[in-house]
């Protein structure tokens, strides 16, 4: 312990370092950026293509086809998932593990190759990140759409995109206006024009050039050709050469102005006259600086009188949802830390004694903070979280340390003496169990997505913080323990304790008789088997949802629900959400044709009548009850739980086992609004060709193609510059493909003169997919559906039950996906996590007791405290999900702790030759208090997560509440549970070793023998 005494020589050494890390470590706070979640890229990517108003069909055809075969020629890439819809193709990219940044490179640059190469307006790709592109929304309403609509596009978009801090700006719901010039197809045919005539004479008339100057000399002004539109009757004016001479525009065509809203359906409180404004920061700024910037930006726009007649509102801010979570789990671990230090006071009953471990909470929550910029780890809810959960624990060495020197000082040791002894008397069981503690989340880095990502931040802040408390423990303890801690001599006769004269006797009524022994491990084996049973009554999900007094459902729709279903449906909504008590706001949007999405705004928590749980299931029954008066089949989560898809070979054979699936899964109670994309289908009208007409009139079916095609063509031919902006113009034709009759006016030119296109064409009802699956470039069929009323592990179970038992065909596949397969992936993942920590547990207790069985003794009672756990979320009806496991990691490394105090001492004691059952007591004796006091400051500093109601409530509580049960119990169990199996194992041990003595003996004297 030299360098030890260097230190207590040299205290300066060790004030003027931490002052220096301190110093430090606020610089590093203050640079922290605040997150709710944890910033994390994942090795997924997905490709968004956008053609409006394409059909699916043409979309996979087109576009997902060319772009599934442009990726299937790149490295580090695993697979690919596409879905093709109307307007859309969507294709989700997985690349290698840690291959996630070059692959994406790579796929950018092959994504800007295609674009040029497909019909697509708008072609985006995306890498898969815990950040959000957008994390500000506002909206408007109480004012005319068309008012509303040119703020946006002339005010409030440009100018908040000017800002440093924001990058982007999307607009949702405003008014757009085209100008659609519709050709009649019989005058244009009557005049001999053709479609690209028209089209010429448009871009011709509409221009704004330079013809040069009007001779070399500069001075003179230059001629300017402008023929600008900027009216209606500009364009009904323009002059058409025609064979019967000059014509205007307006006689062959009608020309109008068209407001839309682009397909897009949005209501607020049952209002569909509102604008949805959505705000993303450039990846240099912070949420916080983003919003700041925004809304002054939005103060000065309302100063200069641009919202006037309609109201511009706040939706959700992101960095305010943080700040509040953040700002209540701060609070919590702060009143945490005050519980522990009052605990200790109350514990130790010595003012110094607990200044000085009052102290050290501080420092090391600060120098926490340093490693965690050191290695670019966030203030998020995940750090937070794990901060205040080890809160307890960064006190454990320094309790452990103090209370040795405490001892040391009270036998009589002078105050180096004593530090010096009492630091080195408990050094290697210290050391030990903060490597146990550590090692413990090792593993870790097996978990992979999303949950891994988590488990990996909390874990990382949690040994940050054991690093800095074993480094602040044997180094700032001592210094301040030998000049500040005071005791009084202790007296030679005390008075007996009657819980450890309990014990004592407790100890030496199993000495006497080996079956008692066994008979008090039988029973806690007993109790362990019998709260297993209780894991089939405790909830279980993957990662918990969180609470901010706001939620989000989707309504599930009947097939091809027309806009004015859509919109009783929203009416519908809104009668139900208005009469729900402590609903402040609500907003619908139509997601696609089968689906609406429902935003809820709840009042503030302080204001809150019912609790954010008791409101979900209100609103969850009222959507429900929907599907009496409205096209309504279910309601539930905006994203699908339960994903399966069907791979094959015949599309009628997949089919038919997607049938047999949802007809079994519909039987599993707490599933519904089960649904496959097989039947996600629209009406459409098939062309038949009548060959025989063909032939009579020498024509082919690529001549009745090109008219139909000219028929549908919607082409922008500029624009037109008027007083409320710049207006997109179209040109089509004004004759309607869907109504069969317009095929008996529509003439086709043939030999023997015009004859009607339905001589040659009629329509065959048919139907269209709305959505093509493709799974690595092959079409599979998904089934969708959601959980309600019951827990995801429960449900999944079944689920898993009903496709292990399906019997399906060679060259036929089905595969689980969404957060079913997600959470499966998550628990195999967290078994073997908890398997290996165990392993490396044993590792470092059998290095450092050099020994098998003293590990073998505390690896025994470890599965023995997950009792505890499951009695604490049975009790108290918490979900077992990611939370909860970690916390069961933390129970592992504080009960080995414990344990490798307790066994420690007995063996330094045992090999003072004293005897076994006495060294049992004496040791239980001199451990119990830092072990009570481990526990006590653990469990205290973990309450107020435990009890909390704020926004982050749902992440504290799982670990929280595993933590303090099971901690409760491992208590008991190591005090009463491990020293009789210690015996047990020692007698087992000597016996084993008597045995091989004896052959031993019995060997040498045959050799003498036969000498």
């Amino acid at each position: 312990m030299g360098w030890l005494k260097l230190l207590l020589e040299r205290k300066l050494i060790v004030g003027l370092a931490f002052l220096m890390l301190i110093v430090g470590s606020l610089f590093f706070f203050d640079k922290l950026e605040n997150q709710f979640y944890p910033e994390v890229n994942y090795d997924t990517a997905t490709i968004s293509a956008h053609a409006d108003n394409m059909p699916a069909l043409d979309v996979e055809e087109k576009i997902t086809f060319p772009i599934e075969e442009k990726i299937s020629g790149l490295e580090g890439i695993t697979s690919y998932e596409s879905v093709s819809s109307e307007g859309l193709s969507s294709i989700k990219v997985s690349f290698k593990e840690g291959d996630g940044d070059e692959a994406y490179e790579q796929l950018k640059d092959a994504m800007s190759d295609i674009q040029n190469q497909i019909p697509v307006t708008e072609l985006e790709t995306l890498r898969s990140t815990t950040a959000q592109l957008y994390e500000m929304f506002m909206d408007m309403h109480s004012g005319d759409l068309s008012v509303m609509t040119n703020f946006t596009e002339s005010v409030l978009k440009p100018r908040l995109e000017s800002l440093s801090e924001v990058q982007r700006v999307r607009i949702i719901g405003q008014n757009e206006q085209q100008v659609q010039i519709q050709l009649s197809y019989e005058l244009l045919n009557k005049h001999n024009l053709e479609f690209e005539d028209i089209e010429k004479i448009l871009q011709q008339e509409n221009s704004n050039v330079s013809l040069g100057n009007s001779d070399n000399n500069s001075e003179l002004p230059t001629l300017r050709w402008d023929t600008r539109l900027d009216s209606l009757k500009q364009i009904e004016d323009i002059l058409i050469p025609s064979d019967e001479g000059v014509i205007s525009l307006g006689n062959i065509a009608d020309i109008s102005l068209i407001e839309s809203r682009n397909n897009q359906e949005l209501w607020r409180d049952g209002d569909n006259n509102y604008v949805w404004v959505s705000i993303g920061r450039t990846n240099d700024v912070t949420q916080s600086e983003m919003t700041n910037a925004v809304r002054d930006e939005i103060e000065k726009i309302k100063n200069e009188g641009h919202l006037d007649g309609f109201i511009l509102e706040e939706t959700i801010v992101q960095s305010d949802f943080v700040k509040d979570s953040i700002g209540s789990l701060q609070g919590n671990v702060i009143i945490g830390a005050v519980l522990v230090i009052i605990v200790l006071l109350a514990v130790l009953r010595n003012f110094m004694a607990t200044a000085i471990i009052g102290v050290t909470i501080p420092i090391t929550v600060l120098l926490t903070f340093l490693l965690m910029g050191l290695f670019d780890v966030s203030i998020n809810l995940i750090s937070i979280l794990a901060l205040g959960i080890a809160l307890g624990m960064i006190v454990d060495s320094s309790i452990v340390i103090l209370e040795s020197i405490y001892k040391k000082k009270e036998s009589g040791l002078d105050p180096r003496t004593a530090t010096i002894q009492g630091t080195k008397e408990v050094f290697t069981p210290v050391l030990a169990s903060t490597l146990t503690t550590i090692t413990v989340f090792l593993p870790i880095g097996l978990i992979s997505g999303q949950v891994g990502e988590f488990a990996k931040v909390l874990s990382l802040v949690i040994v940050f913080s054991q690093v800095i408390s074993i480094i602040i423990s044997f180094t700032f303890i001592p210094v301040l323990s030998e000049k500040m801690l005071r005791v009084k001599r202790k007296e030679a006769i005390s008075k007996p304790n009657k819980i450890m004269t309990k014990y004592n006797q407790y100890i030496d009524w199993i000495s006497k008789n080996t079956k008692r022994k066994i008979g008090v491990v039988f029973l806690f084996l007993l109790i362990a088997a019998s709260s297993l049973l209780l894991t089939f009554a405790v909830p279980l999900t993957l990662i918990p949802d969180f609470y901010n007094r706001q939620a989000e459902f989707y309504v599930g729709l009947e097939q091809n629900t027309t806009p004015e279903d859509r919109e009783n449906v929203a009416q519908g909504i809104s009668e139900h959400l208005s009469s729900t008590p402590d609903v402040e706001g609500y907003n619908v949007r139509t997601l696609d044709r089968n689906r609406m999405y429902v935003y809820v705004k709840m009042t503030p928590e302080d204001q809150a009548t019912m609790s954010q749980d008791e409101i979900n299931e209100l609103i969850y029954k009222k959507l429900r009850e929907m599907s009496d008066d409205y096209p309504v089949t279910a309601s539930g989560s905006v994203t699908y739980p339960i994903q399966i898809s069907i791979r094959g070979q015949e599309m009628e054979k997949i089919q038919a086992v997607t049938d047999d699936l949802v007809s079994e899964l519909s039987q599993i109670d707490g599933i519904q609004g089960l649904t496959s994309t097989i039947n996600n289908s629209n009406e459409e009208k098939l062309v038949s060709i009548n060959k025989s007409s063909l032939i009579r009139d020498d024509l082919t079916p690529s001549n009745i193609k090109n008219t139909l095609d000219l028929l549908s063509t919607n082409r922008e031919v500029g624009s037109v510059n008027t007083d409320e902006g710049i207006i997109p113009m179209n040109l089509s034709f004004n004759t309607d493909l869907h109504d069969e009759g317009s095929l008996n006016e529509i003439m086709v030119s043939t030999e023997d003169g015009e004859r009607p296109l339905s001589l040659y064409v009629n329509y065959e009802n048919g139907f269209s997919p709305l959505e093509i699956n493709h799974h690595n470039g092959e079409r599979t069929i998904q089934i969708v559906g959601d959980i309600q009323g019951r827990d995801l592990g429960t449900v999944s179970s079944q689920v898993f039950d009903v496709i292990n038992d399906y019997s399906i065909d060679p060259g036929y596949s089905i595969e689980v996906g969404g957060e079913i397969q997600q959470q499966q992936d998550a628990s195999n993942e967290m078994y073997l996590v908890l398997v290996l920590a165990l392993l490396f547990v044993f590792g470092i207790m059998a290095i450092q007791f050099n020994s098998l069985i003293h590990p073998l003794v505390i690896m025994f009672i470890i599965p023995l405290t997950l009792t505890g756990v499951l009695i604490g979320l049975f009790s108290t009806q918490t979900e077992l999900n990611l939370l909860s496991a970690m916390g069961m990691l933390i129970l592992i490394g504080i009960v080995t702790n414990n344990g490798i105090l307790l066994i420690d001492r007995i063996k330094q004691l045992r090999l003072e030759n004293i005897p076994r059952y006495d060294a049992i007591k004496q040791a239980s004796k001199e451990r119990i208090r830092p072990i009570l006091i481990t526990f006590i400051t653990t469990v205290f500093g973990a309450i107020p997560l435990a009890i909390t109601s704020g926004h982050a409530g749902q992440y504290q509580k799982p670990m929280a509440i595993a933590l303090i049960f099971g901690l409760s119990y491992s208590v008991f169990i190591t005090l009463m549970c491990l020293p009789v199996v210690y015996s047990l194992l020692e007698d087992f041990s000597n016996k084993v070793k008597n045995i091989f003595k004896k052959k031993k003996n019995h060997s040498s004297k045959d050799e003498t023998s036969s000498l």
